[in-house]
Parts: C-alpha cells; structure tokens; sequence
C-alpha cells in the first residue's frame, strides 16, 4: 500500500473515532485489491488497454461491492443461524417428550437423524450419476487384461478416465467423440452445480469455475518426498497460464508461478499447518464459508490433472469424484440442520445439554461431542498422513487376509431381516419375495434410479471392518476381496430386498392421514425425523408401480413441487437407508463412536490404537447398539403395535433366530473345509451356535476359534481383546524371537510350517470359502506337513478332542473318498 493511501485511511479511520490501521489491516487490504486486480484481469478481455488508476479505481470498486455482498451475507447467515437454532430447539424439546429422557440423550438421537439426512443427501445426488458411473465401468478401449483388473480389482478404464475427465474440464466440448463420457461429464457437472447452488442457499459462498470442476486429491507423503522445487517444477508444466496473471493483465513468468507452487507445497506437505500461527486459535470456522477460498492449481485439461493425480494424487479420479460429494452431502446437511456455523451450534448445545442434565452424560458409552466428531468429518480427517496411511495398510491387510469366508457367517443376516420386516409392520411375504428378485434387474435399476443405490458403488465403507477401507493397494485388494468372497453381492441384495419391502409398506401406509394413523405407525415415523408436514407432502406424492405395488419415490415427492421438497426427500430416503441397515446390520455412528474411542482423530496414535483394537469387532457393537437398544427403548402398549415391538417377543425371535442360523453357518464352515458337522445335542454347541449368530456380542469374538487353530486359550483371548493386529504382531514375534529361542536351546522350531500359516493369514484370495478346501488338498496341507511332520495328525487329534469329528475329505488328499457324514448331528 502506498504510503500516502495508508496515511489517508488511517486519518478517516481515526476521524470516525477508531485506531489507526495496522499493518495486519493493512497488508490484508493489500492482499484483497491484489486478488481482485488478477481476477478482474481474467475476466476482462480489455485489462491491459486501461492505465494504472483505471484499473485500481475498478478493483476498488469490485472490492467495495465484494465487502457490502460480504456483510450482507453475514447479516443474513447471523439470521439463518437463530432461525436454525430455534428450530433445534424446537426438534430436541420434541425427541425429549418423545423418548422421556435428557437432554443429551436428545442431542444423540438429533444427530442421528442428521447422519441419515446427509445419507439421504448423497444418495439423492448420486442417482443422477448412472451415466458417470456407467462410464467408469465401461470396457470401451480396454484389452482383455485390463477388463481382467477392472473385474477383480476395479481397477481404471485409462481410455474412458481420460476421456471422462477431458470431456468434464471442457464441459462437455472436448470433441473425443466419446458418448459414454461425455454423458458422465454432463451428469457430474449437473450435480455438483445443483449441490453448489443448494449449499449457497443455506448460507454458503462457494464461486463457479469457468471450466468444468473435479476434485484434486492431494498424497501428502509423495508430494513431501518429492521435495518443494522439485515438485514445484513437475506441476508447472500441467498448469493453465491463462489463470496466473499479474494484477496488469499480463502473464505471470516461470519463476513467478514457481514461486507461488512452493507455497502450495509448503501448505500440502504440512496439511495446512504452515497457515496457521503459533499459539493461535485452531477452532473450526463457518461451515458456510468452506469453499469460499480461490483455488491455487489450475490444470489446462483432463489430461494434466490425471498426470498430476498418477504422480502426487492418492486413489483415482472416480473415488476423489465420489469423496468429494460425500463432502458436499456432509456440509449441505449440517449447515441445513444446524445453521451456517454448524460447529458454533453445536458448542451452544453442547453447554446447554450439561446444564440441563446437570453435567456430561455418556449415551452409549460416549459424550455428545464423539458423535459429532463423527459426522461432522473431524474424526475422519487424518493428522498424520502418514502415520494414517500405515496404520490403514495394516487393516487393509488383515481384512483381505481375515474375511474371505465372512460371507458363511453373514447367513445370520436372515435373523435380523426378517425382524426388523416384523418390528416395521411389514409383509412378511413381500420381504420372502424380493428376497427372490433384489438381485434381478428389475429392481436393481428401479432402486438405483431412486437413490436406493448398492452401498458398494458409492462408498468402500466395510461393515465388518467398520471404517472407510483408503482406496489406495491394499485398499483394492480388500474390496475385491468382499467382491470375490461374494459378501458385497450378499450384502447389496439382502438391503436392497429389505428397501423394495419398507418402500411398499410406506407406499400402503401413506394411504392414511396423519391423524389416523395408528399411535406406533406415528411413533415409527417420528423417530426418523418424518413430521406430520412431512407426511402430508408424502402422502400428496403420486406412486410408481414396482411388481404391482406402489412406491413412494424420490421423484413423486418432487414432483409435488412442495419448497421443501429437498428436505423431505432427504429424511425419505435417509429413513429407508438406515432401517435397511438394521435389516442387514452396519455400524452406526454409536458403534463408529466406540470404535474409535470415543472419536479419536486418524492419524494420531490413540486413533489409530483404538482402530486397530476393535478392528472386526463393530458387528457385535452394532448388535448391541441397533437391536438390543431398540429392544430395550422401545415404548410398551401402543396402540397399533405389532407383536414384535414387545420386548419378550423381539428378544425370543432375535435369540432364536440367531441361534438357529448361528448353528447353520457354523455347520457350513465344517463342511467346506472338508470336515462332518459336529455334534448339536451338546451345550458347547449351542453355546457357539448362540456366539455365531451374533447374540454374546463381545464373548462371540472369544468363543469362534478354528477348531483345529493350534493356539492356547491366552493367545486366542489376547487376539480377540486387542485385535488381530495384535495377533499378527504375535506371530511376527513367534517367528522371529520364539524360534531363535528354541534354536538355541536346540528344539525343533517349525519356523517353516509357521511362516506358511502367517502367510496364508495374511495372502490375498488364497482363502476365499468356495476354494480353500480345493487349495488346502491340492498341496498346502502336504506343503505344511512337509515342514512341520505330524501337523495332519494334530489336525484330526484336535478335531476329534474338541468335537469327536472327523473329516469327509482327509487332510492331504487329492479328492475325498465319501460324502460328509449327517450322523454326527444327532449325537450318534
């Protein structure tokens, strides 16, 4: 600032009764007339034929009328925000009548339903994506062994990612004659602008490029490696110049943008840390004013930023595609729900729920504060890259080496689908029959067209795991490991059966008012957000016809043309989302809550502590928190009822239920790796039974050994307790450490034969339930008998021990000579 202006401000300043400006105050205005001259240079054609105090006189004007939009902007969001707070107010005093109990037990419930309303978000936008996702899935261009990858790993198209994402920066014009991406670049650009607007009009102020907008997904450990000037150099040639121009109009030279890429790398290696002053305040800004900040890269095409994501970028374009309208689904809830400042909201309620409840109190194990950590993101969003990254291949690891019979054990899912159909007054028939068909195409595409979309093709969330699998090596090898394992195609059908149920129930309830609706139907409905206004808007909506029933959609409600629409559909699919996941159980945020001890950040050393412990232990929890809470919280003696929301009766069906399928599913992972079933007259095998299904929670994990495993009661309890990380830190220590040991005091170490079994723990695919059995007899058991002489002996000692079973196909033979014996089952 020139001297002389600063003089002359600083006299008006001091004139209207306020301090001079400081130098803070000063380069800040320095900093805004210099962004406003380089954007006005890129907007107008004629910048550089006007002097110098032309275009300082325009940018000041700019920046005047910047300024006033800018108060009035925060005139209007201090307005949205009390608005928006009373009406928080308004919804807790309803969940406290309702449920009859405190505050922040109220706070939990609210936020519940705002983790099911971004859910509904999301998937209202991503049904408007078949053709982008059609496009990522397309084979045009490819060989057979990159089909091969796509099939097994999900691996990229490089002709349809190319051309997709030169189609999207061009906005549709880039002229590669490819249909497919062009229509996946004109669906993507659609929703995001729709998502953008629907963010600015609750308060948000997020600007429109003039090219079309994808995600950059930045790896902070490579670009770190990297180095500043030797990135800095890489990224130059990938930039559009006609973005970096001088506050004249003119372009920036090399060694300018250089320059400015070395603060870029500065900010993407320290994640943002080098912004932030030592000792400062580090509290969370508006949520309405994310994505109002100028981005700094700007590629020249397709071409540049997927050369530059191959390079530094971390996962592919599709996941940072994906990821990134989660994010804007997260942000358009919150600021929605809570108001602009969603994070302030949550301080306000956070006191006042102490105050009421005359101080913290645990719901579920956890303060209010671990579920909002949660969904508002902070939970999820490492400190450490690094130490994040490592601990998530770790997971990864025991996941594709854990789960390749998950599926076997998911045959209990049947217990709580048919359940939760009972508790929600459905047909039971109806349920028997899409069981039939979900996976038909029929309802895969009429349930994909109204937001119903398979869970595995807009997140990697891992129900067993309980977390986001990282879309990076080891992240696709445990996805295509569910999809080899035939979990994700278990999973998909069994939730998408239970949606087509409820959505029909829905479509013959909403034939009711609101006031003749039966006590529990209410109850139902009010417990997922859905009030009577909503209702009637529901109810106005004209059906569609699926199989000759009528179904509520997404697009009926729209097309009611009701202003709240938006919100409505939200919480509609939102609901049907997350009663479709107690059907077929995922962890909700209570069971997220503890398993990351009580919402520990990524990337620290209790976050990633706390992931490794309860690593495959969300199940359980999830159990617990979905059914045996609703169970036990559940109103006694409503008028319309069904039996099943009678604490006895649901407790009977689920512990019957479960136990029987328990016993089912431990039979079946007998007879596929090639023993007889075992004995069903005994306690011990009800007691298992009874642990499979799912009904012990915790004692479960401890109780579901192999039972042949060659391990002690000590070492199979520390593996349940702590993790199997822990189990194979263990085994690492055996193979190492223990058999030094026992070389030096001259015993037999087995160092081979253990070495073969940590591998096989730890081995992608080599495990998958319809083949291990084939892969054991056809050399691994010999394989494992040479190393360590008599291992097929103890296998068949330990078997007949622990259950007096024998096995239908002999360890170490090539086929089986007799069929599996049913005997046994009855004790004979």
């Amino acid at each position: 600032m020139h001297p002389n202006c600063r003089t002359q401000l600083s006299a008006a300043r001091v004139a209207q009764g306020r301090s001079a400006l400081t130098d803070a105050q000063a380069a800040a205005i320095d900093a805004r007339m210099s962004a406003t001259l380089r954007r006005l240079a890129r907007n107008d054609p004629q910048w550089q034929g006007y002097s110098r105090d032309q275009r300082m006189v325009l940018a000041a004007q700019q920046a005047m009328q910047d300024l006033q939009a800018e108060a009035a902007r925060k005139i209007a969001n201090a307005q949205r925000q009390a608005v928006k707070t009373a009406e928080t107010e308004t919804r807790l005093q309803d969940t406290q009548a309702r449920r009859g109990k405190g505050r922040s037990d109220a706070l939990v419930e609210d936020m519940n339903r705002t983790h099911a309303y971004i859910d509904g978000i999301k998937r209202d936008s991503t049904r408007h994506l078949f053709d982008l996702i059609e496009a990522a899935d397309s084979t045009q261009g490819a060989g057979v062994g990159r089909k091969a990858l796509m099939v097994l790993f999900d691996a990229q198209n490089p002709v349809m990612t190319r051309d997709l994402a030169m189609e999207v920066f061009a906005q549709g014009k880039a002229g590669t004659d490819n249909a497919e991406a062009r229509a996946g670049a004109q669906a993507w650009l659609q929703v995001t602008e729709a998502l953008r607007q629907r963010f600015n009009a609750a308060g948000g102020d997020v600007g429109r490029l003039d090219y079309g907008y994808l995600p950059q997904a930045h790896d902070q450990l490579r670009v770190l490696a990297k180095g500043q000037d030797a990135w800095a150099q890489s990224v130059l040639p990938l930039l559009d110049r006609s973005r970096y121009l001088r506050e004249d109009g003119s372009r920036m030279a090399d060694a300018e943008v250089v320059d400015m890429l070395r603060g870029v790398w500065e900010t993407i290696s320290s994640d943002g840390q080098n912004k932030s002053a030592p000792g400062a305040f580090k509290g969370a800004g508006a949520k309405a004013n994310r994505g109002s900040e100028s981005r700094e890269i700007h590629f020249k095409d397709g071409e540049a930023y997927l050369g530059y994501l191959r390079d530094f970028g971390t996962g592919s374009m599709y996941d940072a595609m994906i990821g990134h309208l989660g994010g804007l689904a997260r942000d358009i809830g919150l600021v929605e729900r809570y108001g602009p400042n969603p994070n302030a909201q949550m301080r306000l309620q956070f006191d006042l729920a102490q105050r009421a409840d005359g101080g913290p109190q645990r719901i579920f194990g956890n303060h209010p504060e671990a579920y909002w950590s949660l969904i508002s993101g902070a939970t999820g969003t490492p400190k450490s890259a690094r130490i994040a990254m490592v601990a998530q291949h770790g997971r990864n690891i025991q996941t594709f080496g854990k789960l390749q019979g998950a599926v076997l054990s998911s045959i209990t899912d049947l217990g709580t689908y048919f359940v939760t159909t009972g508790f929600n007054k459905l047909s039971y028939w109806d349920a028997l029959r899409n069981l039939a068909s979900a996976g038909g195409k029929e309802s895969r595409q009429f349930m994909d067209a109204h937001g119903m979309i398979a869970e595995t093709m807009i997140s990697d969330l891992n129900r067993w795991a309980g977390e986001n699998v990282a879309q990076t090596w080891s992240g696709r090898i445990a996805a295509a490991t569910m999809r080899l394992s035939l979990m994700n195609f278990w999973t998909d059908s069994l939730r998408r059966a239970f949606q087509i149920t409820h959505m029909a129930g829905v479509g013959r309830l909403a034939k009711t008012d609101w006031p003749a609706l039966t006590q529990y139907d209410r109850w139902r409905l009010e417990s997922k957000g859905i009030t009577a206004d909503d209702w009637a808007v529901i109810r106005s909506a004209t059906p569609e016809q699926l199989r000759g029933q009528d179904m509520i959609t997404p697009d009926g409600i729209y097309a009611t043309g009701h202003e709240r629409a938006g919100e409505i559909v939200a919480k509609y699919i939102g609901m049907l989302s997350d009663e479709s996941e107690v059907a077929v159980l995922n962890p909700d945020l209570a069971t997220r809550a503890i398993s990351s001890f009580g919402g520990q950040q990524a990337g620290t050393l209790n976050g990633e502590l706390a992931r490794a412990v309860m690593q495959f232990k969300s199940f359980p929890i999830a159990m617990m928190s979905r059914h045996w809470r609703r169970m036990l919280e559940t109103p006694q003696g409503m008028e319309g009822a069904p039996v099943l929301a009678n604490r006895l009766a649901y407790a009977g069906a689920m512990m019957v239920s479960l136990t029987t399928l328990g016993a089912i599913a431990f039979q079946t992972k007998q007879l596929v790796t090639g023993k007889d079933p075992v004995d069903m007259t005994t306690p011990k095998f009800w007691t298992r039974a009874l642990a499979q299904g799912g009904g012990l929670g915790f004692v479960g994990d401890m109780l579901l050994a192999d039972t042949t495993e060659d391990r002690g009661t000590l070492d199979t309890l520390g593996r349940a307790l702590l993790g199997p990380s822990f189990g194979s830190m263990a085994d690492v220590w055996e193979l190492t450490k223990g058999n030094v040991d026992e070389l030096i005091k001259g015993k037999d170490t087995h160092a081979g034969a253990e070495a073969l079994r940590f591998a096989r723990g730890h081995l992608p695919l080599v495990n998958l339930w319809y083949a291990k059995a084939a892969m054991d007899h056809a050399g691994l058991q010999s394989l494992q008998e040479n190393l360590s002489p008599g291992y097929m002996a103890r296998m068949r000692t330990k078997a007949r021990k622990d259950w007096s079973q024998d096995f239908w196909w002999q360890p170490g033979t090539n086929m089986p000579d007799r069929a599996p014996s049913f005997e046994q089952i009855a004790g004979q």
